[in-house]
């Protein structure tokens, strides 16, 4: 007969863990008699001996230790697999809040965000893009993204991966200043001066030389502190931009915006999660942070 080979398996992990049949019976509540026979079935059934019988303390054979670290990790498998089946099947639903770069925002999430419905579509999203570091337990969102170097915190940071950049100008600048063509070019040109917060920062082109950052002083007519209008005052010729390749792809493809410089790009910029704590975090948000890692490392292999 075909014994339920999992309780078996089960049973032997048990009788290996504690040394004797007296006490894997009692933790399940069979009479020792069934342990002893479980195990004497299963040795018959793979024609082998698992267990060194001796008065004192039960030992494994050497197929026997084999084989034990084998079952225990099918029954590790097995455990998750039914885990992982029971939480899909239970209704993901509630509110999941996450702040991001406007930018980030309009490429990485928006696009997709129907096929994340299709699957929960019991959840609502709230989306905020302040651009700028906030604390997510004041403003009680989830967790934030951001793009750049991360400032000390006590929140938990988790990295996505990482930004190309790229300098563009438009069709339009072009027209009106020409095309800046060296760094010695960039004193007539303009750029567009991103600055979040009140603290006056310069306004700078930055770039990396034999594995240093180097910065020239530039010209500015307009300050943003979206990375949406930072984009737009671009297209809208009001000068050079430094901003991240997979999110201008499309304008740079249709000609809207032009390549400058392309040797004095600044460095990748790194792509981060951050979230306060993870004990009580529910699943949906879990799912969500996810969902958004997967749609970001397929959007950086399209370079």
């Amino acid at each position: 007969t075909n014994m339920d080979k999992l309780e078996v398996i089960k049973r032997f992990i048990l009788v290996s863990d504690t040394g004797s049949f007296t006490k894997a019976a009692d933790l399940i509540g069979v009479p020792k008699s069934a342990i002893s026979a479980s195990i004497s079935q299963l040795e018959k059934h793979l024609n082998v001996r698992l267990l060194h019988r001796s008065t004192r303390k039960l030992t494994l054979t050497e197929t026997g230790e084999r084989y034990l670290d084998s079952c225990k990790q099918l029954i590790f498998d097995f455990d998750r697999l039914e885990h992982q089946i029971q939480s899909e099947t239970q209704t993901i639903s509630g509110v999941i809040r996450v702040d991001m770069p406007s930018r980030f925002m309009s490429t990485i999430v928006l696009p997709r965000l129907n096929e994340w419905y299709e699957r929960y579509p019991e959840t609502q999203v709230e989306l905020s893009a302040t651009d700028f570091r906030i604390n997510p337990i004041e403003e009680s969102v989830d967790f934030i993204i951001r793009v750049g170097e991360l400032s000390s915190s006590d929140l938990i940071a988790r990295p996505l991966g990482a930004v190309q950049m790229v300098n563009c100008v438009s069709k339009h600048y072009i027209q009106t200043y020409g095309t800046p063509t060296s760094l010695e070019s960039l004193s007539n040109h303009m750029m567009i001066h991103y600055a979040v917060g009140s603290k006056a920062i310069q306004c700078e082109f930055e770039y990396v030389e034999k594995k240093t950052v180097k910065v020239v002083q530039m010209n500015y007519k307009l300050t943003v502190n979206s990375t949406d209008a930072y984009l737009h005052g671009c297209l809208n010729g009001m000068g050079i931009v430094q901003i991240p390749k997979q999110g201008v792809r499309d304008y740079l493809l249709k000609g809207d915006l032009v390549e400058i410089l392309p040797e004095y790009t600044c460095a990748a910029m790194p792509v981060s999660i951050l979230y306060a704590s993870r004990k009580h975090m529910p699943q949906r948000v879990l799912y969500f942070m996810d969902w958004i890692c997967e749609n970001f490392k397929a959007s950086l292999s399209q370079d």
